[in-house]
């Protein structure tokens, strides 16, 4: 009996992570929709391809890796100029490492990210530039997930 679940869980998982429409709950807790396969902006296509089935844009905990929003809020938060927003995610795209990483709870959690060699510097720098230009929306939980881990953010 187990043998038949299994497969049925696995097929769920992976139908929900290479959606191309992703919802997630904006700043005031309403459902706000990205779809990556109609957004212009070239990171969006990369990133639907290559990043979203482990970075969730549905603003969702617990899932494989930490959720697109907490990211580039880290990031951002120690990155805060763009250009030094978007060398950073590409370096560590590129070259993983514990000694590099700003979240240091979420590789604690998750382990490091496998590195993404098959993605060129073009399309390394297209996903960090989306990331950094787009309004990703907050999650309803995330304010007191980050107070908890963090304290109050400033």
């Amino acid at each position: 009996m187990k043998k038949i679940y299994l497969p049925l869980i696995a097929v769920a998982f992976l139908s929900a992570c290479f959606s191309p429409e992703h919802k997630q709950h904006g700043a005031q807790g309403q459902a706000a929709t990205l779809d990556l396969a109609t957004m212009e902006h070239p990171g969006a296509k990369v990133f639907q391809s290559a990043c979203v089935s482990c970075h969730a844009l549905g603003g969702k905990a617990g899932g494989i890796a930490p959720p697109a929003f907490g990211m580039k809020d880290h990031v951002k938060k120690a990155f805060p100029a763009r250009e030094a927003f978007v060398a950073h995610l590409v370096k560590w795209v590129k070259a993983p490492n514990a000694t590099d990483a700003i979240m240091t709870g979420a590789v604690k959690q998750f382990g490091l990210m496998p590195a993404m060699p098959q993605l060129s510097d073009a399309d390394l720098t297209a996903v960090a530039q989306f990331l950094y230009d787009t309004d990703l929306g907050e999650p309803d939980w995330y304010k007191a997930h980050y107070e908890a881990e963090h304290g109050k953010q400033p």
